[in-house]
């Protein structure tokens, strides 16, 4: 392969009890994306090899929650980045809609301690079945969601993407969470983590909630910052930048990707969008952005 060829992501579709997530450079045994240049097509952690990678890249999915929502979960070190990409209202009461953070006013009526407790004794509670689980869903934020938004959650921060809510989304390469309750068969492990999950919650931190209009930067975290393709202007990013066409097309070199398809470039590349062209890219690295 040439060391120059940026590589069409091939995704990897992994079925869930609430849908499915569509892995565009994702490296696990339950899955692994596959990387297509000129030459060849193959599996994702072959070509990361063959230039020189040890490390996973940014994880880009596709969250497509369809049947169900995702499980009420806390990070203890991966951050996300989602990207809606669609909403349909009407599958949920309270459609369009996620649980994003703990709601500030049970923490000023109950202080920290006594929240935590409470919550972790509903979230026990629902996991015997002896209450609902909307008693541990008022604790947080039902946070309104529409196409375009960008939802930055750090870690510590509860969170739960509701069904019909579409997103694309960029987060730190590493499988850890802890479930703090769960709408859906877990099928991972056994039974959910409420009390560490309690525990490694941050009740201060808030997720950022943004539309992504016409701003270049979108989100910024300690291990990648997303920024938005567009507005017919070229943009030079670093080494190993993971790239999301959302409509349109783009060239980098003598390559061309279309719509809702997903690219990586192993080298320092000039993104060149097509007019009417909006895509996201991961950058890892801190230089600069370039604009030609």
């Amino acid at each position: 392969m040439h060391q120059r060829n940026p590589a069409a992501l091939v995704p990897a579709t992994v079925d869930k009890p609430w849908g499915r997530e569509i892995w565009y450079s994702g490296i696990e045994a339950r899955g692994e994306s596959w990387a297509q240049t000129h030459d060849a097509t193959v599996p994702l952690s072959e070509y990361l090899a063959v230039h020189g990678r040890s490390e996973p890249i940014t994880l880009l999915k596709a969250l497509q929650p369809a049947a169900g929502n995702l499980y009420l979960e806390v990070h203890e070190i991966k951050w996300e980045v989602y990207i809606v990409d669609g909403v349909d209202a009407a599958p949920d009461p309270v459609g369009g809609c996620m649980l994003l953070g703990v709601d500030q006013r049970h923490r000023q009526t109950l202080g920290d301690a006594d929240l935590r407790t409470s919550l972790l004794k509903a979230a026990q509670g629902a996991e015997r079945g002896n209450v609902d689980l909307v008693d541990v869903e008022a604790f947080l934020n039902n946070m309104p969601l529409r196409p375009g938004d960008v939802v930055t959650i750090p870690p510590g921060v509860p969170h739960s993407l509701r069904r019909g809510i579409n997103v694309i989304e960029f987060q730190t390469p590493t499988f850890e969470r802890r479930i703090l309750a769960a709408s859906q068969p877990v099928v991972t492990q056994n039974g959910w983590d409420s009390a560490a999950a309690v525990a490694a919650m941050d009740i201060a931190a808030e997720a950022q909630v943004a539309h992504i209009d016409t701003q270049r930067e979108l989100a910024a975290t300690p291990d990648f910052r997303v920024v938005r393709v567009g507005d017919d202007a070229a943009l030079t990013v670093p080494p190993w930048t993971v790239c999301w066409v959302q409509r349109g097309e783009l060239a980098v070199d003598d390559c061309r990707f279309a719509a809702r398809t997903a690219f990586l470039t192993p080298v320092e590349a000039l993104l060149r969008p097509d007019p009417g062209t909006v895509a996201f890219a991961a950058l890892e690295t801190e230089p600069s952005l370039v604009r030609s």
